[in-house]
């Protein structure tokens, strides 16, 4: 079975997770790199790198950055005088390096990604959604536009967001054989990651949201828990956004889009207020290769 999963950070590698662990699952990744930033003159890419640690079973505990990493480059840098709130440890200070020196002799970022890929021996294929620089931004209540980073780490996404934009996306294309993949797919899932920070930008690349949108077999998994995401701000920025509260938002976000969305078991009361889209309610919480695995194969038998 050939799976296309949209993915964002740690939601949507820990879904990938369960995905690949099924022997029959062709999987492709199309990751989300709006967040992508320089940083100390290095290009990094948050949501690659979080899908290719967790794939390879060396994430960080919180999900992201690499397990047992240490820091010594990074407060060396503070002692310098530079800003390093955004704390990339060593091993992953690495791969950013290695990223942008092949960036710079004229790679692209899925050539670079598949070479990292490889080198991580992981076997389902990772793609960014585009080889061009897209930069998402979000517009604060105050009526400052902030980059995702700043929101997100250095602000700690206290933010009230009442607009979000993606810079360069309208001028980008699909990353080579995304919109294929797409297009071959059985079934393509939207993982449970922020819906407009995290799979908006995917979206927002011309011909990729096309092709989900044709596809006949979309399945989104909702992020949310008794209306609140576990962690980080996506019940807060669809209220936010207009969008209405709890899984209805979820379900409006992917409005002709998505052909089924899952919900958790504790909130299968929303169930009956979902219109347009057919609704399984499943226990979302993937803590563990276990439970992701469990979702992975409910997902598929859709």
């Amino acid at each position: 079975m050939k799976v296309v999963e949209l993915s964002g950070g740690v939601g949507g590698a820990r879904l990938a997770r369960g995905l690949a662990k099924i022997q029959e699952v062709d999987l492709t990744l199309i990751v989300n790199v709006g967040d992508d930033e320089m940083i100390h003159g290095l290009r990094v890419s948050p949501d690659l790198d979080t899908v290719v640690y967790t794939l390879a079973g060396v994430e960080g505990p919180e999900g992201w950055g690499r397990h047992g990493d240490t820091f010594t480059a990074n407060d060396e840098l503070g002692r310098l005088g530079l800003d390093n709130r955004f704390r990339l440890g060593d091993l992953d200070l690495a791969l950013n390096v290695y990223r942008s020196a092949r960036l710079a002799a004229g790679e692209t970022l899925s050539q670079v990604t598949d070479t990292v890929r490889r080198r991580f021996e992981l076997v389902p294929l990772v793609l960014p959604a585009t080889d061009d620089v897209i930069r998402t931004e979000v517009k604060s209540a105050s009526g400052d536009w902030l980059s995702f980073q700043e929101y997100f780490v250095h602000r700690q996404h206290r933010d009230e967001v009442v607009e979000i934009r993606f810079l360069g996306a309208a001028e980008s294309r699909p990353a080579p054989g995304a919109v294929g993949h797409i297009e071959e797919a059985d079934v393509v899932v939207i993982a449970p990651s922020n819906p407009p920070l995290s799979i908006w930008p995917i979206l927002a690349v011309p011909g990729i949201k096309e092709a989900v949108a044709d596809h006949p077999r979309v399945t989104a998994i909702s992020p949310l828990f008794g209306g609140r995401a576990l962690k980080g701000p996506a019940d807060r920025i669809l209220a936010s956004l207009g969008l209405p509260a709890g899984n209805q938002g979820v379900a409006k976000a992917y409005a002709g889009v998505a052909d089924n969305l899952v919900i958790d078991t504790g909130d299968a009361a929303d169930a009956a207020l979902i219109h347009g889209l057919g609704v399984l309610v499943e226990d979302t919480l993937i803590k563990d290769l276990a439970a992701s695995a469990r979702l992975a194969r409910a997902i598929l038998g859709l």
